[in-house]
């Protein structure tokens, strides 16, 4: 049977037949009895509940008790939350010529789905590439099969980088080409458009004027081209990272200190991002800066997995997961993780806790984000638990990363139907076998998940990863 059931799970998009689910579950009915709803607005538990679901969505949420002709899992003692959502993927990006190129059906999907990471956003991929793939996870989704819920910014906007050019970028020469790049991307039906880095001022207004005029939102990195105040009123209210650019501006000389940051970045030696940063933090001016961000309705995605040493259970899992040649990168990555700030870490992690704090306590909203990489370590699923835990780490309690991972970034994802558990939600759900409030270390070993309505249970996890490592593994292109 757990062959079997490995076999299957090398096909995401076909995971309604694995063994765990009858035949008919792919459109039946299906209730989960007796569960504890995790409310992760009000970080509140609903006990003992029955969550009803139809077509692959909740079609009610009520008391334990009632008889209902539908397949019933026993949820008796455990936990239920809204899927988590990684919102800094980048499934078809560049990948190196030396690299091994790994299919998001079969390695990125099910190994997120597989630790209750069921939305994703990606960042930054080849348009026709993830536009194809989002198609084919929506068709997997209406036929009640699982498959994540995927948002897409296509090629971000970038201008010309000094380690060259990457075919997941787009580097308009003039507005009037800008302009042209963005309405030939919103055609092409992208979710988001994406700002990268190195773009001139007028070029990034450009892009922006012609985002707004195209109805969508505008989302990325925070860099030269604007400062946080001049983005927001350009229409860019969607921060990744923690950038020099949004802690030079909690000052009265914001453009000025980035600019003298970045001069020193490539001879600074070891450290010197992390010791110059920290003395880019002025708290008072930051909290000046961080309330009007929040007054605009800005969000921030800090991505703090991307900077902090890699965790040693991701760590252990990679050696399974990742190709001969991405395990070596990652190797490597992670000693210079480790090594690389030295004494100027700590100092580092304990300022960046402080500016998510800040943020949080300013009514930011935090989203949970990796741009995690297999040559970075970067795990799917895993490292968002890594990032969920770097959150915890800074100062945030479980209830405010659980509500960032699901409410938050659904919402600021598009995905108005997700992030909640409530009649005509989406059903996508995580089912833990312990109370999540009270810590985030549930998470590592969902009970079972909910994916468009079909269920998977704890070996069905287990045999997607399986399913993933044996593709990481095999001979292919």
């Amino acid at each position: 049977m757990r062959k079997r059931q490995a076999g299957m799970a090398l096909m995401v998009l076909a995971l309604a037949a694995c063994a765990s689910a009858p035949p008919e579950a792919v459109r039946a009915d299906l209730i989960l009895t007796s569960v504890n709803v995790v409310d992760v607005e009000t970080a509140t538990i609903l006990a003992n509940q029955d969550v009803v679901i139809e077509g692959g969505r909740i079609r009610e949420v009520r008391a334990a008790g009632a008889r209902i002709n539908a397949r019933a899992i026993d949820a008796r003692g455990q936990y239920l939350i809204p899927g988590l959502w990684d919102m800094h993927v980048h499934l078809e990006a560049f990948t190196a010529p030396e690299d091994r190129k790994l299919d998001p059906r079969r390695w990125h999907a099910p190994l997120s789905i597989s630790y209750g990471v069921l939305g994703l956003r990606d960042m930054g991929s080849r348009t026709g590439d993830i536009l194809a793939l989002r198609a084919a996870f929506q068709r997997a989704r209406a036929a009640g099969q699982a498959a994540p819920n995927l948002r897409v910014a296509g090629q971000s906007f970038s201008g010309k980088q000094p380690w060259g050019a990457f075919d997941h970028t787009l580097i308009p020469q003039t507005e009037t080409e800008a302009a042209d790049m963005v309405r030939a991307q919103a055609a092409r039906g992208v979710d988001f458009i994406k700002v990268h880095d190195f773009i001139a001022p007028e070029i990034y207004r450009a892009i922006a004027a012609e985002t707004r005029a195209a109805g969508l939102p505008l989302i990325g990195h925070l860099r030269g081209y604007a400062g946080p105040r001049e983005a927001v009123a350009n229409g860019q209210k969607d921060f990744d990272h923690l950038p020099p650019e949004l802690l030079s501006h909690c000052g009265d000389n914001g453009r000025r200190d980035a600019e003298a940051f970045y001069r020193g970045w490539y001879t600074g030696g070891p450290g010197y991002y992390e010791r110059e940063m920290a003395k880019l933090y002025n708290p008072d001016g930051c909290r000046a800066l961080f309330a009007a961000l929040a007054a605009s309705g800005a969000t921030v995605t800090p991505t703090l997995s991307v900077r902090a040493p890699v965790h040693e259970r991701t760590y252990a899992a990679a050696g399974r997961l990742l190709p001969q040649g991405q395990m070596k990168k990652c190797t490597e990555s992670k000693a210079f993780l480790d090594n690389a700030a030295g004494a100027d870490a700590d100092a580092y992690r304990a300022m960046i806790g402080a500016v998510v704090r800040d943020l949080s306590d300013a009514r930011v909203d935090i989203l949970t984000g990796t741009d995690g990489a297999p040559e970075s370590c970067g795990i799917p699923g895993l490292i968002l638990l890594d990032e969920l835990d770097e959150l915890v780490a800074a100062g945030l309690t479980p209830a405010q990363v659980l509500r960032a991972a699901t409410y938050a970034s659904a919402r600021k994802a598009g995905a108005m139907e997700s992030g909640a558990i409530k009649a005509g939600a989406s059903a996508d759900l995580v089912l833990l076998s312990a109370n999540p409030l009270d810590g985030l270390a549930p998470l590592a070993d969902p009970a079972g998940v909910v994916s468009a309505g079909a269920y998977l249970d704890r070996d069905a996890l287990r045999a997607l990863r399986d399913g993933a490592a044996a593709h990481a593994q095999s001979p292919g292109p």
